[in-house]
């Protein structure tokens, strides 16, 4: 799996990250090319659509009891003789927990893990970094009330975590000038807002897959997702990555979100070489498994965020061949460590623990913060969202490469898509593996010519 690169690998001219690649030609208002053109068909006026599938594949991934992934583990505390300058910086945290559907407690054993090993290393250019934890309760009203909380708490940034609710949250950071930190990029609100700062890049993945798809040699294509209205806007983006390989466009298959037995599902997915699965873990694994009872040889191509450990194990060997993508190198990769050291393994964690995109993006999110503020002595809520708005070349420790805030994205409605290179990872021995070096998916949004 390893040692092949697969699509166009990422280059970093003179280390600032980024790629000179169509897009980047386009970028300007008087010369936009095909890459703003194509992006402007499906964005304009679908962006919400677009959103609310993302909403059911990843928050219907994150299902269950609410195991926090604490594993036996004791994990390390704050060293009281390292000492401080300058006033504390307050960031928040929230996730949804102990609710019937939603359940990622672990992301605020991510944030305290951050915290201390932060605080150990001398804090934020010497102030000692303090966390707010907060439950959203997957609710717009507990959503909104975390987001009061920040306010009233006076936190300089939210940072990571996970909530479906963003265009609830975001209104109320704006107002009060508070930057959110590595969102999760399920809302439309986070795609657009001056106040959001992702790293992951969304429902552009879609064409990335697809493309890939094409480059593996996929004759026939199937694009598989919940049977909604945003369905059609979906299965363009997926359309556009395979237009991008010269590929025509691939097949719609419709599920109803409520469907239990994916029997009929895996036998239409079996008709076709490759699939592109918008679906959330569970459906993945249940048409996976029904296919391979019916035999059937398609591979899938997983949304970011489904194809987790836990859903391999789930799927005992019926996943094996299935290939998904990620802006973080595979949870086995070393880069990880530090934060296993800080927060555990996290090995019995429901929703995947370390191979879940949520859990890696918050980690990560902190990461960033420490990089952008290392030189900085404001660090109210102003001083945080001005020094991400001119941070370039920015030292993301390994997980991503560096990363550049002040370039927004020129695609209508995508224009804090600020992380567009990617991993390809598939299946080696259980576990996601990484395949290849870093891919720009931009490219996957231009046409072949």
């Amino acid at each position: 799996m390893t040692g092949t690169t697969r699509g166009r690998p990422a280059r970093f001219p003179g280390g600032a990250g980024t790629c000179r690649t169509q897009w980047d030609r386009s970028a300007g208002a008087d010369r936009r090319g095909p890459t703003f053109r194509a992006m402007t068909k499906i964005t304009r006026c679908r962006l919400g659509g677009l959103a609310t599938t993302s909403v059911l594949i990843l928050t219907l991934t994150a299902c269950g009891g609410g195991d926090d992934g604490k594993d036996d583990f004791t994990k390390p505390k704050q060293n009281a003789d390292v000492t401080f300058s300058g006033d504390p910086i307050k960031v928040m945290t929230f996730t949804p927990y102990d609710t019937d559907t939603i359940n990622f407690k672990a992301a605020l054993d991510v944030a305290e893990g951050a915290r201390v090993a932060i605080n150990n290393d001398g804090g934020i250019n010497g102030h000692e970094l303090q966390v707010v934890p907060c439950n959203e309760g997957a609710d717009p009203n507990k959503a909104a009330a975390c987001a009061r909380k920040a306010v009233d708490e006076g936190v300089s940034a939210v940072v990571g975590g996970f909530s479906a609710n963003g265009d609830t949250i975001l209104p109320i950071l704006e107002k009060a000038g508070i930057p959110w930190i590595a969102p999760p990029v399920i809302s439309a609100a986070e795609l657009t807002s001056k106040f959001s700062y992702p790293i992951v890049p969304g429902v552009i993945a879609q064409a990335g897959l697809a493309a890939r798809a094409a480059q593996d040699d996929c004759d026939t294509i199937a694009s598989v997702q919940y049977d909604l209205p945003s369905a059609d806007s979906v299965k363009k983006l997926a359309d556009l990555g395979l237009a991008s390989e010269g590929h025509g466009p691939a097949k719609i298959l419709r599920v109803p979100p409520t469907t239990t037995d994916f029997s009929s599902v895996a036998q239409e997915v079996s008709e076709y070489d490759c699939a592109v699965m918008s679906l959330p873990s569970g459906p993945l694994v249940g048409v996976a498994t029904a296919g391979a009872s019916l035999g059937s040889k398609t591979k899938f191509y997983a949304f970011p965020g489904t194809l987790t450990d836990s859903a391999i194990s789930q799927a005992a060997g019926t996943l094996d061949t299935a290939v998904t993508l990620s802006p973080f190198p595979p949870a086995s990769d070393g880069v990880w460590d530090d934060a296993k050291k800080a927060v555990g393994p996290m090995t019995d964690e429901e929703n995947g623990g370390w191979s879940y995109m949520s859990y890696q993006s918050t980690w990560v999110g902190y990461q960033l913060l420490e990089s952008v503020l290392k030189d900085s002595d404001d660090v109210t809520a102003a001083g945080v969202k001005a020094a991400f708005d001119a941070a370039s070349d920015v030292d993301a420790k390994g997980f991503v490469p560096a990363l550049d805030f002040t370039q927004e994205f020129p695609a209508p409605n995508l224009n804090r898509v600020f992380d567009r290179q990617v991993v390809f990872l598939g299946i080696e021995d259980g576990e996601l593996t990484q395949d290849g070096d870093y891919v720009d998916l931009s490219g996957s949004l231009t046409p072949a010519s």
